[in-house]
Protein backbone atom coordinates (compact mmCIF):
# COMPACT_ATOMS: atom_id res chain seq x y z
CA UNK A 1 0.00 0.00 0.00
CA UNK A 2 2.94 2.22 0.94
CA UNK A 3 4.80 1.59 -2.23
CA UNK A 4 1.22 2.36 -4.43
CA UNK A 5 1.03 5.55 -2.55
CA UNK A 6 4.90 6.03 -3.48
CA UNK A 7 4.62 5.56 -6.93
CA UNK A 8 1.17 7.41 -7.05
CA UNK A 9 3.06 10.61 -5.30
CA UNK A 10 5.77 10.39 -7.98
CA UNK A 11 3.72 10.21 -10.56
CA UNK A 12 1.48 13.18 -9.64
CA UNK A 13 5.45 15.41 -9.18
CA UNK A 14 6.44 14.62 -12.72
CA UNK A 15 3.11 15.59 -13.66
CA UNK A 16 3.30 19.11 -11.77
CA UNK A 17 6.17 19.57 -12.81
CA UNK A 18 6.10 18.85 -16.69
CA UNK A 19 2.93 21.02 -16.18
CA UNK A 20 4.89 24.10 -15.21
CA UNK A 21 8.04 22.97 -17.06
CA UNK A 22 8.05 25.31 -20.59
CA UNK A 23 8.10 22.45 -23.72
CA UNK A 24 10.97 22.26 -26.09
CA UNK A 25 10.39 23.70 -29.60
CA UNK A 26 10.45 21.44 -32.31
CA UNK A 27 13.12 23.01 -34.02
CA UNK A 28 15.53 26.49 -32.85
CA UNK A 29 13.54 29.52 -33.62
CA UNK A 30 17.20 30.22 -35.13
CA UNK A 31 16.72 27.90 -37.59
CA UNK A 32 13.88 28.58 -38.41
CA UNK A 33 14.17 31.76 -39.18
CA UNK A 34 17.78 31.86 -40.75
CA UNK A 35 16.30 32.92 -44.07
CA UNK A 36 12.81 32.31 -46.33
CA UNK A 37 13.62 28.87 -47.55
CA UNK A 38 14.35 27.72 -43.90
CA UNK A 39 10.88 28.90 -42.62
CA UNK A 40 9.14 26.93 -45.33
CA UNK A 41 10.24 23.84 -45.15
CA UNK A 42 9.83 24.18 -41.08
CA UNK A 43 6.03 25.37 -42.68
CA UNK A 44 5.86 22.35 -44.75
CA UNK A 45 7.19 19.60 -41.93
CA UNK A 46 5.88 21.19 -38.59
CA UNK A 47 2.94 24.09 -39.18
CA UNK A 48 -0.67 22.46 -38.31
CA UNK A 49 -2.50 25.64 -37.85
CA UNK A 50 -5.64 24.70 -39.58
CA UNK A 51 -5.87 21.63 -37.63
CA UNK A 52 -6.67 22.12 -33.56
CA UNK A 53 -3.96 23.87 -31.64
CA UNK A 54 -3.39 25.48 -27.82
CA UNK A 55 -2.00 28.45 -28.29
CA UNK A 56 0.92 30.69 -26.28
CA UNK A 57 1.50 34.17 -26.46
CA UNK A 58 5.31 35.20 -26.16
CA UNK A 59 5.31 35.05 -22.26
CA UNK A 60 3.36 31.69 -22.53
CA UNK A 61 0.46 32.53 -21.38
CA UNK A 62 -2.24 30.42 -22.81
CA UNK A 63 -4.76 33.11 -25.21
CA UNK A 64 -7.85 31.91 -27.83
CA UNK A 65 -7.21 31.32 -31.18
CA UNK A 66 -8.48 34.10 -32.57
CA UNK A 67 -6.55 36.03 -30.55
CA UNK A 68 -3.07 34.05 -31.42
CA UNK A 69 -4.43 34.37 -35.60
CA UNK A 70 -4.66 38.31 -34.88
CA UNK A 71 -1.01 38.74 -33.00
CA UNK A 72 0.26 36.38 -35.86
CA UNK A 73 -1.51 38.61 -38.21
CA UNK A 74 0.94 41.18 -37.20
CA UNK A 75 3.96 40.29 -38.74
CA UNK A 76 5.83 40.18 -35.72
CA UNK A 77 5.87 36.94 -34.18
CA UNK A 78 6.85 33.04 -35.29
CA UNK A 79 4.21 30.70 -34.78
CA UNK A 80 6.94 28.35 -33.05
CA UNK A 81 5.38 24.66 -32.47
CA UNK A 82 6.75 23.09 -29.01
CA UNK A 83 6.97 19.58 -28.02
CA UNK A 84 3.83 18.88 -26.27
CA UNK A 85 3.75 17.17 -22.81
CA UNK A 86 0.82 16.00 -23.17
CA UNK A 87 0.23 15.33 -26.92
CA UNK A 88 -1.92 17.60 -29.38
CA UNK A 89 -0.68 20.35 -30.69
CA UNK A 90 1.05 23.77 -28.99
CA UNK A 91 2.74 26.76 -30.42
CA UNK A 92 3.78 29.80 -29.07
CA UNK A 93 4.00 33.51 -30.30
CA UNK A 94 7.91 33.90 -30.96
CA UNK A 95 8.63 37.31 -30.99
CA UNK A 96 11.11 38.33 -34.36
CA UNK A 97 13.91 40.27 -33.61
CA UNK A 98 15.94 43.12 -35.17
CA UNK A 99 18.28 40.14 -37.44
CA UNK A 100 15.20 38.64 -39.29
CA UNK A 101 15.52 39.45 -43.07
CA UNK A 102 12.31 41.90 -44.11
CA UNK A 103 11.85 38.72 -46.80
CA UNK A 104 11.06 36.77 -44.18
CA UNK A 105 9.14 39.34 -42.13
CA UNK A 106 7.13 40.34 -45.14
CA UNK A 107 6.21 35.98 -45.68
CA UNK A 108 5.88 36.12 -41.97
CA UNK A 109 2.84 38.61 -42.30
CA UNK A 110 1.30 37.44 -45.38
CA UNK A 111 1.19 34.18 -44.07
CA UNK A 112 -0.53 35.70 -40.39
CA UNK A 113 -2.63 37.85 -42.56
CA UNK A 114 -4.33 34.91 -44.49
CA UNK A 115 -4.86 32.67 -41.48
CA UNK A 116 -6.48 35.06 -39.67
CA UNK A 117 -8.42 35.78 -42.31
CA UNK A 118 -9.71 32.26 -43.02
CA UNK A 119 -10.32 31.93 -39.39
CA UNK A 120 -12.50 34.77 -39.29
CA UNK A 121 -14.97 33.10 -42.27
CA UNK A 122 -15.48 30.27 -39.85
CA UNK A 123 -18.83 29.73 -38.25
CA UNK A 124 -20.22 32.15 -41.05
CA UNK A 125 -22.98 31.89 -44.06
CA UNK A 126 -21.29 31.20 -47.36
CA UNK A 127 -21.78 34.63 -49.64
CA UNK A 128 -23.66 33.82 -53.12
CA UNK A 129 -23.60 29.94 -52.85
CA UNK A 130 -25.92 29.50 -56.23
CA UNK A 131 -24.46 27.75 -58.55
CA UNK A 132 -24.79 26.27 -61.78
CA UNK A 133 -22.02 23.09 -63.06
CA UNK A 134 -21.06 22.59 -66.55
CA UNK A 135 -23.78 20.51 -67.17
CA UNK A 136 -26.22 22.15 -66.25
CA UNK A 137 -26.68 21.14 -62.34
CA UNK A 138 -27.59 23.83 -59.53
CA UNK A 139 -26.47 24.32 -56.07
CA UNK A 140 -28.02 26.27 -53.82
CA UNK A 141 -28.89 26.70 -50.14
CA UNK A 142 -32.07 24.86 -50.52
CA UNK A 143 -30.44 21.98 -52.00
CA UNK A 144 -27.35 21.81 -50.40
CA UNK A 145 -29.31 22.01 -46.67
CA UNK A 146 -28.08 18.82 -44.83
CA UNK A 147 -25.27 18.07 -46.45
CA UNK A 148 -21.31 19.22 -46.55
CA UNK A 149 -20.00 20.91 -49.00
CA UNK A 150 -16.59 20.87 -50.41
CA UNK A 151 -15.69 24.45 -52.38
CA UNK A 152 -12.40 24.49 -54.38
CA UNK A 153 -11.57 27.63 -55.57
CA UNK A 154 -8.74 27.41 -58.59
CA UNK A 155 -8.32 28.56 -62.03
CA UNK A 156 -6.96 26.16 -65.34
CA UNK A 157 -3.49 28.12 -65.49
CA UNK A 158 -2.69 27.30 -61.59
CA UNK A 159 0.10 25.03 -61.87
CA UNK A 160 -0.67 23.67 -57.87
CA UNK A 161 -4.56 23.63 -58.59
CA UNK A 162 -3.85 20.80 -61.06
CA UNK A 163 -0.82 19.02 -59.73
CA UNK A 164 -3.18 18.53 -56.21
CA UNK A 165 -6.35 16.97 -58.75
CA UNK A 166 -5.18 13.33 -58.50
CA UNK A 167 -5.41 13.80 -54.38
CA UNK A 168 -8.46 15.43 -54.74
CA UNK A 169 -9.79 12.96 -56.73
CA UNK A 170 -9.00 9.94 -54.39
CA UNK A 171 -10.59 12.13 -51.42
CA UNK A 172 -13.93 12.61 -53.93
CA UNK A 173 -13.73 8.26 -54.19
CA UNK A 174 -13.06 7.83 -50.40
CA UNK A 175 -16.41 9.84 -50.16
CA UNK A 176 -18.54 8.09 -52.91
CA UNK A 177 -21.02 6.52 -50.52
CA UNK A 178 -21.66 9.32 -48.26
CA UNK A 179 -24.80 11.21 -50.10
CA UNK A 180 -24.36 13.71 -48.27
CA UNK A 181 -21.02 15.39 -48.84
CA UNK A 182 -20.64 17.16 -52.09
CA UNK A 183 -17.74 18.48 -53.95
CA UNK A 184 -17.59 21.20 -56.18
CA UNK A 185 -15.20 23.94 -57.51
CA UNK A 186 -15.41 27.38 -58.46
CA UNK A 187 -12.91 28.30 -61.60
CA UNK A 188 -12.88 32.10 -63.01
CA UNK A 189 -12.05 30.68 -66.63
CA UNK A 190 -14.67 30.74 -69.46
CA UNK A 191 -17.36 27.89 -70.08
CA UNK A 192 -15.96 26.87 -72.69
CA UNK A 193 -12.36 26.56 -71.63
CA UNK A 194 -13.60 24.62 -68.67
CA UNK A 195 -15.32 22.34 -70.61
CA UNK A 196 -12.61 21.73 -72.94
CA UNK A 197 -10.23 21.02 -69.91
CA UNK A 198 -12.69 18.36 -68.36
CA UNK A 199 -12.60 16.09 -71.51
CA UNK A 200 -8.85 16.06 -71.08
CA UNK A 201 -8.40 16.06 -67.28
CA UNK A 202 -10.11 13.34 -65.25
CA UNK A 203 -11.76 15.73 -62.05
CA UNK A 204 -14.28 14.42 -60.25
CA UNK A 205 -15.51 17.73 -58.79
CA UNK A 206 -18.63 19.32 -60.35
CA UNK A 207 -16.99 22.53 -62.29
CA UNK A 208 -18.85 25.53 -61.74
CA UNK A 209 -17.45 28.34 -63.79
CA UNK A 210 -17.72 31.80 -61.65
CA UNK A 211 -16.48 35.33 -61.84
CA UNK A 212 -13.20 36.38 -60.26
CA UNK A 213 -14.76 38.96 -58.53
CA UNK A 214 -16.92 36.29 -56.65
CA UNK A 215 -14.08 34.86 -55.38
CA UNK A 216 -11.32 37.72 -54.40
CA UNK A 217 -14.42 40.27 -53.33
CA UNK A 218 -17.32 37.86 -52.07
CA UNK A 219 -15.56 34.98 -51.10
CA UNK A 220 -12.05 37.21 -49.84
CA UNK A 221 -10.18 34.84 -51.43
CA UNK A 222 -7.15 35.63 -53.03
CA UNK A 223 -4.63 33.03 -52.99
CA UNK A 224 -4.92 29.12 -55.28
CA UNK A 225 -5.79 26.73 -54.49
CA UNK A 226 -8.04 27.54 -51.54
CA UNK A 227 -10.64 24.60 -50.13
CA UNK A 228 -13.71 25.38 -48.05
CA UNK A 229 -15.87 23.20 -46.22
CA UNK A 230 -19.60 24.63 -45.70
CA UNK A 231 -21.21 21.72 -42.94
CA UNK A 232 -25.06 20.62 -43.29
CA UNK A 233 -25.94 24.03 -41.42
CA UNK A 234 -24.50 26.75 -44.19
CA UNK A 235 -22.05 27.53 -42.57
CA UNK A 236 -17.95 27.39 -43.25
CA UNK A 237 -16.02 25.26 -40.97
CA UNK A 238 -12.73 25.71 -42.22
CA UNK A 239 -10.83 27.24 -45.03
CA UNK A 240 -7.34 25.88 -46.46
CA UNK A 241 -5.20 25.72 -48.84
CA UNK A 242 -3.72 21.91 -49.47
CA UNK A 243 -5.36 19.03 -50.28
CA UNK A 244 -3.91 17.08 -47.24
CA UNK A 245 -5.47 19.76 -44.79
CA UNK A 246 -8.65 19.60 -46.40
CA UNK A 247 -8.60 15.79 -46.26
CA UNK A 248 -7.79 16.14 -42.54
CA UNK A 249 -10.64 19.12 -41.73
CA UNK A 250 -13.19 16.94 -43.91
CA UNK A 251 -12.37 13.65 -41.89
CA UNK A 252 -13.20 15.98 -38.60
CA UNK A 253 -16.66 17.63 -40.11
CA UNK A 254 -17.80 14.42 -41.69
CA UNK A 255 -17.38 12.17 -38.54
CA UNK A 256 -19.70 14.76 -36.42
Amino acid sequence: MFKKLCLALLLLTEMAFAYHTTPEPVQKPAAILKDVMSFLYYKRDYLRLTEDFTGYDASMNKISTAEFFRQFATGNYLPLRLKSNFGGNEYRLYPLNAKVNKDLRSVLKGEGETDYRHFKMEAKPLPGLNYTNINGKVYNQQNTKGKIVVLKCWFIACTTCNAEIPELNNLVNRYRNRKDVLFVSLAFDPKDKLVAFSKKTPFNYAIVPVKESYIAHQLNINEYPTHLIVNKQGLVTKVVNTAHELTVALDHEAAK
